[in-house]
């Protein structure tokens, strides 16, 4: 049974995992150029402009959920995954949309670090029951603490992404 509160675990994890995914996946970007952010090895694949994107949009979408929950009541349903097996829903390809569109990855970047910075404030300031407030989405329901976390595995997925593309024999250099 979890406090109304987050525990220090959980704060702790939170915190974690949100400064070293955002850490990493800049790192990956860092000092690309255009021709590098747009490179696809095939037509159909994806760039790393696209990965920056798609992850920046699926972010905004978990961080928006969690918020909306947290002004609603508690949830009355369990959630569909534990915290140590929501990795999994990458794997199963169950993907949350993809509904933010930016002119360039600089714009996409600039706005992921605001909201990360926003994410991190919240979660060393919160006082709010993040294990009673939840949503249902199509991969099943999860509370505000697995959203949040829902948002540094899809980050890791995505760096992953990354440094493939950049790891190909094609790849400019």
């Amino acid at each position: 049974m979890h406090s109304n509160i987050l525990s220090t675990k959980e704060r702790h994890t939170l915190v974690t995992e949100l400064k070293s995914s955002r850490n990493n996946f800049l790192k990956n970007l860092d000092g690309l150029s255009t021709k590098q952010l747009n490179f696809k090895a095939r037509r159909k694949d994806l760039s790393i402009k696209d990965c920056v994107t798609r992850l920046v949009s699926i972010e905004n979408n978990l961080w928006i959920a969690a918020q909306r929950s947290l002004k609603h009541q508690t949830i009355s349903t369990h959630n569909t995954f534990s915290d140590e097996s929501l990795p999994t829903i990458i794997q199963q390809e169950q993907t949350f949309p993809n509904t933010i569109k930016f002119a360039s990855a600089k714009e996409a970047l600039k706005f992921y670090k605001n909201e990360r910075a926003e994410m991190l404030r919240y979660v060393h300031t919160s006082t709010e029951n993040v294990r009673g407030y939840g949503t249902n989405m199509d991969p099943g329901n999860f509370d505000c603490y697995q959203l949040i976390l829902l948002t540094t595995i899809y980050c890791k997925y995505y760096t992953e992404q990354i440094e493939k593309i950049k790891a190909h024999p094609g790849f400019p250099k």
